[in-house]
């Protein structure tokens, strides 16, 4: 009887086996799955990956049951003539040698394992197509104020047009997928009701990019972004090309900066034809000159009399024109010029080297000319040095919240340049956007949120 059981299980169970791992392996993806609410015979991918699991360890139990209660006939198997039970017999070995190869031409993806694979990853490219993607990484667990907030507006305004679209949303903390859910519709159909009024942060150029690349568009193909925004493809090809990019319309953001070895924010801004993409190369600051004084005008000490060359001499000078604070007053002598004074900030020269300045006289009941201030010595400013660390102090543990915590507002709250942070991180293979929170960071890149934050503050 109880043979007949295990054995009836363990057909039943490969039975099923065999339907669960067809269902996954045509199914989407699971981050398109759960952003389309994608469902066979009414379950959900998630639900297709439980039966599977399960049906496999029930598979995996019946069959060490089913050998088990026939351990007297494997024996047989292994006798020989004699009766005698020999382990390492030739079909022993002739089923070991069966499965090992089997399994090792499995992980070297030789055919027909190689196009099994690339069959699976077609069908989940087409679903792709058909049901769409989330712009970010489980974006349908993000509350409804996030998405808001990366989509620039605020939350009075997103509850207000998921009225619109009759959608009914309680609170901006509910996430995507609890609106969803209770909306009995789909996390991507409550993010299209705001995407047709999404307002871009950086605002829109005159070919339709805005500013600030949106969440997700790494992802994304070039033939997909120029079809979106409406742009010409021959002349974003022509652009990219003439920023010595080499791209192709079937290639993502992501995949053109790989191939050209840049940053994908640098594919970005030439795909708008504000720069020319570059290396990841790191800068150092460059020193900043001090600002050269600006001449003020020379304030006269006594009034401005007028000098008559012709006048003789008397034993009380002449008034100075003008007392410069930078040079002495010279006496103006009959038949020749009044010297110029000479230029702020330079030290003043005589006409010759026997030309001395005479002393003035003092008479009681005269103005006395204050004595001219000395010409201080050139100063040599030093050239400034670029501080080895910021001026604001670099965390030591992540802040509270850092998983949700956007990479451009990070940079900003400790003073590091967004794209200083992007070289940073591609330093060690990680393609960053500023509106990436550092939990999407996380998933993509199979990295804690910490070992990704001391990255970025990293010299």
């Amino acid at each position: 009887m109880l043979k007949k059981i295990v054995s009836l299980v363990l057909s039943f169970s490969l039975f099923l086996t065999m339907l669960t791992a067809l269902v996954v392996y045509v199914a989407p993806a699971d981050r398109v799955a759960s952003w389309s609410n994608w469902s066979f015979l009414g379950l959900s991918l998630s639900r297709w990956h439980g039966a599977h699991l399960g049906m496999g360890l029930l598979f995996i139990v019946a069959g060490l049951a089913h050998l088990g209660c026939n351990w007297d006939n494997l024996l047989d198997y292994l006798r020989d003539d004699d009766g005698v039970v020999v382990v390492f017999t030739r079909p022993f070995f002739a089923g070991l040698l069966v499965t090992v190869a089997v399994f090792v031409w499995a992980l070297s993806g030789l055919p027909p394992v190689r196009q099994l694979v690339a069959f699976s990853d077609f069908l989940k490219a087409r679903a792709v197509e058909t049901y769409g993607e989330p712009p970010f990484a489980l974006a349908e667990r993000s509350t409804l104020a996030d998405l808001a907030r990366r989509m620039g507006m605020d939350n009075d305004k997103a509850l207000a047009l998921l009225r619109l679209k009759n959608i009914k949303a309680d609170s901006a903390d509910l996430t995507l997928a609890e609106i969803a859910h209770q909306n009995g519709v789909a996390p991507g159909g409550v993010f299209e009701a705001l995407k047709m009024v999404m307002e871009p942060s950086g605002g829109q150029t005159t070919a339709g990019l805005p500013k600030d690349p949106p969440p997700g568009l790494g992802r994304r193909k070039l033939s997909d972004i120029c079809e979106e925004y409406g742009l010409d493809q021959a002349a974003v090809l022509g652009r990219l090309q003439a920023a010595g990019i080499r791209a192709q319309p079937a290639q993502t953001l992501t995949e053109v900066a790989k191939a050209n070895n840049v940053l994908p924010i640098a594919v970005y801004d030439a795909l708008r034809g504000e720069k020319t993409a570059t290396t990841v190369v790191v800068e150092p600051a460059q020193p900043v000159a001090p600002a050269e004084p600006t001449p003020q005008p020379a304030v006269s000490a006594t009034p401005i009399q007028p000098v008559n060359p012709t006048a003789p001499a008397t034993p009380a000078p002449a008034p100075a024109p003008a007392v410069q604070p930078a040079a002495p007053a010279t006496q103006a002598q009959p038949g020749q010029p009044t010297q110029p004074a000479p230029a702020y900030g330079h030290a003043a020269q005589p006409a010759s080297p026997a030309a001395t300045i005479p002393p003035v006289a003092t008479q009681p009941g005269l103005p006395i000319a204050p004595a001219p201030a000395p010409q201080a010595p050139a100063v040599q400013y030093p050239a400034p040095q670029t501080p080895a660390v910021p001026s604001v102090a670099m965390p030591t543990t992540p802040p509270p919240g850092l998983e949700k915590m956007m990479l451009q507002t990070f940079c900003r709250e400790y003073d590091i340049p967004l794209s200083v942070a992007v070289q940073r991180l591609a330093r060690h293979h990680i393609t960053a956007f500023g509106d990436m929170t550092f939990g999407e960071l996380s998933l993509e890149n199979n990295r804690p949120p910490a070992d990704i934050m001391r990255l970025v503050v990293s010299q």
